[in-house]
């Protein structure tokens, strides 16, 4: 194994438990590792910890085990797995979807494992971490046991072949769509089809708070709406419409499938293709408002000639969202920019009031649901925020 040496700075942050590794941090900037090696991390002779390179944009690698007697080796592996799954039966219901292991949260960087029924998904986001999966697997499998039905992989580094994006790699195929509950939601998802499953874990806090909100007779407008599940956990818990509004026709078949899932006539509600912005324009024009509107923002989308970036256009569409709002409406707003801090968040939020005759309380804040494990030294790993304000009560 390759000895490589650390800058001082670099020393701080291993030590302090920070994972992400840039090449800033190497003391030889132009040395040469190879893509999905283990080094050792050296300051001069004393160890500092064992890490993976994994080259993806400006992220040379994810820091493993401090211990040095704590080789990566596939029982370390299987031990890593085996704590993680142990952490999730005291956090999470497991019957729900949910996460069993998170990333650098839980101590490897670059690969999340999603649970979906009796099937595992792996999403890889680094070709360096992917060409250790052989090892991965094995350890993964060793430390459930082999109780599973099936394991997907799903890849989100460029690879040259579509059919390897999203495969099966052991075990029987899952039905399609599989049907997965959270409380009395029933959704579909696909495990095999594109980089996603139609159903975002991370959203959970939001589909939570919607099902158990007094939805009676009320309106719910849903904002970025593909893969949210927040319009059938509203209509399942008694909204009398709910407004979709998906930028794709698959985004709009999906949430139809949803609601039809769960008995609920999809023509009933409202699904509707269009730019969140220019739906908006639509809704003032017609003088139209929602008990609950929803805006789970995307950090960064393009959509034909427009592009949106929250982190500098989050209160104008704010702005444009607040007459949306009825007088003692709820207005959620939610980001997952890793880059975007709580309180930058809150000023960008509270900026779109400053011209408004509105006042608001926050009622809510969600963050990462317990199975999103994540690390104190590295903020960027607790990417969701969640506000939910009531207006002019």
């Amino acid at each position: 194994m390759q000895s490589v040496q650390i800058t001082g700075n670099s020393q701080r942050k291993v030590k302090d438990g920070y994972p992400l590794l840039v090449e800033e941090d190497l003391k030889d900037p132009s040395l040469r590792l190879t893509d999905g090696s283990f080094v050792r991390l050296m300051a001069s002779s004393q160890f500092m910890g064992y890490a993976l390179i994994a080259k993806h944009r400006r992220q040379l690698g994810w820091v493993l085990s401090l211990d040095e007697t704590q080789t990566p080796t596939p029982d370390y592996f299987r031990k890593l797995f085996k704590q993680a799954l142990i952490r999730r039966e005291t956090s999470i219901d497991g019957r729900l979807p949910h996460r069993v292991f998170n990333a650098a949260g839980d101590g490897l960087g670059g690969v999340t494992i999603d649970r979906y029924g009796d099937y595992y998904v792996f999403t890889w986001y680094a070709e360096g971490v992917y060409q250790q999966r052989d090892m991965i697997y094995a350890a993964f499998e060793t430390a459930t046991d082999h109780q599973f039905k099936g394991i997907y992989a799903k890849l989100r580094f460029n690879v040259e072949e579509a059919n390897l994006k999203s495969q099966l790699v052991t075990g029987t195929e899952a039905p399609e769509p599989l049907l997965v509950t959270e409380g009395e939601v029933t959704y579909p998802v696909n495990l095999k089809d594109d980089l996603t499953t139609g159903l975002l874990l991370d959203m959970r806090p939001i589909r939570d708070w919607i099902a158990s909100a007094e939805l009676q007779g009320k309106t719910v407008l849903n904002l970025f709406s593909q893969e949210n599940g927040i319009t059938a956990a509203a209509a399942v818990a008694g909204a009398a419409k709910t407004i979709s509004i998906e930028t794709n026709k698959k985004g709009a078949t999906a949430t139809a499938e949803q609601l039809a899932m769960n008995n609920i006539d999809p023509d009933k509600h409202e699904i509707r293709t269009i730019e969140a912005n220019r739906y908006l324009d639509y809704t003032e024009k017609h003088h139209l408002s929602y008990d609950v509107v929803v805006v789970t923002a995307p950090t960064f989308a393009r959509i034909k000639k427009q592009k949106f970036q929250v982190a500098t256009d989050l209160t104008a569409l704010l702005t444009q969202a607040l007459p949306t709002v009825r007088r003692d409406g709820q207005l959620v707003v939610a980001t997952t920019a890793n880059n975007f801090s709580m309180n930058k968040f809150k000023e960008a939020v509270t900026a779109a009031f400053d011209e408004s005759d509105r006042q608001f309380t926050i009622t809510e804040t969600f963050r990462l649901p317990a199975d999103f494990v994540t690390r104190k030294a590295y903020l960027a790993s607790n990417y969701l925020k969640v506000l939910v304000l009531t207006l002019d009560k």
